[in-house]
């Protein structure tokens, strides 16, 4: 009897440190207030299913995926709206794959973005090394990539923005990704460079409070002319280990962004 005791009270303790999901599905509306032209009002809906079911324990409930090293393909939607008559929509898909018993990592999106007249096709891709558990250093290149599965994580505005400046050239990507503990707490610390016609960079970094709270900063930039810095800060909550909440707010010189958005993983 005192055996089957322990034996439950391990399975609780295990259940209740221990989730796994194999789909995430995001969806959020983002509004822009640019000055002189009025309000662009963004909303997107994106998901992932990964190849194997995703084991979160005792780590960062928005990192489990990437510390897991879980394979996964994408498929997302997003579409901006503004005073004028034209819409922009875009609509990708994007896979993540990490090749088993090694430390290589490969990466490809394609998308389609959509705005008046014009239809561009965007591609990205890229092929990295993990050399140490939580960092990935990544190489590639990009060609008018709006990718609408990364809106969630970096905002419409900043990806459309990233993509129109770096021009219509295939630009070389540079990647990096670090979670790491730092005391008792978890950090996120990521950077993207594209250096086509200009070089646009993007760093960022997040800490987790707990594994289920985060709060982190951005800051993003170009070569361009007259380009003027972008400043983020973001946030997220899961209220459970399938549900999760987030903000995010970003400004530049002449534009202000907010925008809200929400995870289920099941």
């Amino acid at each position: 009897m005192f055996k089957q005791i322990a034996l439950s009270a391990a399975l609780l303790a295990t259940l209740g440190t221990t989730h796994a999901y194999q789909a995430e599905i995001n969806a959020g509306y983002e509004n822009t207030d640019i000055e002189n032209l009025g309000d662009l009002d963004t909303i997107f809906i994106n998901g992932k299913y990964y190849l194997n079911g995703v084991q979160v324990k005792n780590a960062p409930l928005a990192e489990a995926a990437f510390l897991s090293k879980a394979s996964n393909i994408g498929l997302g939607y997003a579409n901006a709206s503004g005073d004028g008559d034209e819409d922009i929509d875009a609509l990708g898909i994007n896979g993540e794959f990490f090749i088993p018993n090694t430390q290589f990592y490969v990466s490809a999106a394609l998308n389609q973005t959509d705005f008046g007249d014009e239809d561009n096709t965007g591609y990205a891709f890229e092929v990295g090394y993990l050399p140490i558990e939580g960092l990935l250093l990544a190489v590639g290149a990009a060609n008018e990539n709006v990718d609408p599965v990364q809106v969630a994580n970096y905002g419409f505005t900043a990806n459309l923005l990233n993509a129109v400046t770096v021009g219509e050239d295939t630009a070389l990507s540079l990647r990096a990704k670090y979670v790491t503990l730092i005391g008792n707490h978890y950090a996120n610390f990521e950077g993207i460079s594209y250096m086509g016609d200009e070089t646009t960079y993007r760093l960022g970094a997040d800490l987790y409070i707990d594994p289920t709270l985060s709060v982190g900063v951005s800051i993003a930039d170009s070569t361009a002319d007259e380009s003027d810095t972008l400043f983020g800060v973001r946030a997220q909550k899961f209220f459970t280990p399938a549900i999760a909440a987030g903000i995010n707010y970003t400004t530049t010189d002449g534009a202000d962004s907010f925008g809200i958005n929400g995870t289920f993983r099941f």
